[in-house]
Order: structure tokens, then C-alpha cells, then sequence
């Protein structure tokens, strides 16, 4: 195919000393494999920010070619993984995986096997998804209900702020006149609760509005 870009992505965490086995792999299959069309993210155990995967995104183009060790470079999760094929889906970008021989055949005239190929992995990592998260659900329930029989499940705390103070904020914080950090020292949350807090005033206001 003419006029396409080959890239490659991988993601390593920051004791890893393997991207540049995978850079190497990658030139072996691809020789004509630019340094510049190579994007790496390091990744830590406190926090899974892609900036490099972000940036790629926005530069891949109908027909280039994505090459990746594994597919689990693609995500954190299996639900992740399968999102992310099906954005190169919708983009019409070739996934190239180097531990999936079938996805490494150039077949010139024949876009649609690579097609097929690229919705079995959908449909294989949506099933693996739904199952890890039922498993996740299973046993979730099964640790509620054994804290219970022990009587030491109580559940969530409800979160605990002045609603007036909320109310009064939320308008300038939506008008980008106060930030949420400050938001969130002025009534005292951590961001996960903060955002809670937002959900369920806007809730309330949007119940109120109809």
C-alpha cells in the first residue's frame, strides 16, 4: 500500500530493561521501521499515564501499520485491550502483533482476512473482559457477604461535606474560575470523593431542572 507510515509502540515499566528487545524484534520483522515512528511509554506501578500512546493516536492514519510485542502492550486490562482494537478498527489501522503469526502475513488485495483477524481478538478479549469482570463481581459479593457473617462489613462510608459550600463553588469551578484542587481543599475531599460529590449534585440539580 502506498503512502502508509509503519509505527511501533511499546510500553515497559521503569526497572524494565526490555524495550529496546522489543525495538530490535520489530526492525527484524519491519527493516524499514523509522527510529522517529518508534514511541515507548514508561510506565510506573503508581500510575498508568500514556503520553506517548496519546500523542501516537492522534498521528495514526487510514491504512499505517501499528506494531506491538504483545497485545497486552494495548492496555491494563482486557476490557482496555479490547477498546483500543477497536479503535484501530474504526480507524482502519493494521495491527501488527509479534507473538500473533496471523497478524504478520502481508496479504496484498486481501484487507478482509486481516479484518476477520482483527474482529476474532475483539470478540476473544470481550469475552475474557466480561468474564474477569464476573469473576471480579463474584468474588467482590462472596467477600461482602463472609464480612457480614463476621460483622465487620459496613459498607461505604457516605462521604461528608458542607452541600452549601458545594453549591456555591460548583458554578465557578464549572466556569474554570477556581480549580478542583482548590475545590477540593476548601471542602476538604480527596479527589475520587470530590468527584462523587459532583455527580450526585449534579444529579439533583438536573432532577430538579425537569
Amino acid at each position: 500500500m502506498v503512502g502508509y507510515e509503519e509505527y511501533f509502540y511499546g510500553r515497559v515499566s521503569t526497572t524494565d530493561q526490555h524495550a529496546e528487545r522489543q525495538i530490535t524484534a520489530a526492525k527484524k520483522y519491519r527493516p524499514t521501521l523509522k527510529d522517529e515512528n518508534i514511541f515507548i511509554d514508561k510506565v510506573t506501578g503508581k500510575t498508568y499515564d500514556r503520553p506517548e500512546w496519546n500523542v501516537l493516536k492522534r498521528v495514526l492514519r487510514k491504512g499505517d501499520e501499528l506494531i506491538v510485542s504483545e497485545l497486552d502492550r494495548l492496555g491494563r486490562t482486557k476490557q482496555g485491550i479490547k477498546e483500543t482494537l477497536e479503535f484501530l478498527k474504526n480507524k482502519e489501522v493494521r495491527i501488527r502483533c509479534l507473538d500473533i503469526p496471523t497478524t504478520l502475513h502481508d496479504i496484498e488485495g486481501q484487507d478482509w482476512v486481516l479484518e476477520l483477524i482483527n474482529n476474532i481478538l475483539i470478540e476473544v478479549y470481550s469475552s475474557i473482559a466480561q468474564q474477569e469482570l464476573e469473576r471480579k463481581e463474584y468474588r467482590q459479593k462472596a467477600g461482602i457477604e463472609e464480612a457480614k457473617k463476621k460483622g465487620v462489613y459496613k459498607g461505604r462510608k457516605p462521604i461528608v461535606y458542607d452541600e452549601e459550600l458545594l453549591a456555591n463553588l460548583y458554578p465557578r469551578w464549572k466556569a474554570k474560575q477556581l480549580k478542583a484542587k482548590e475545590c477540593m481543599s476548601l471542602l476538604g475531599l480527596k479527589p475520587n470523593t470530590f468527584y462523587r460529590a459532583i455527580e450526585k449534585y449534579e444529579e439533583e440539580i438536573g432532577s430538579k431542572a425537569i
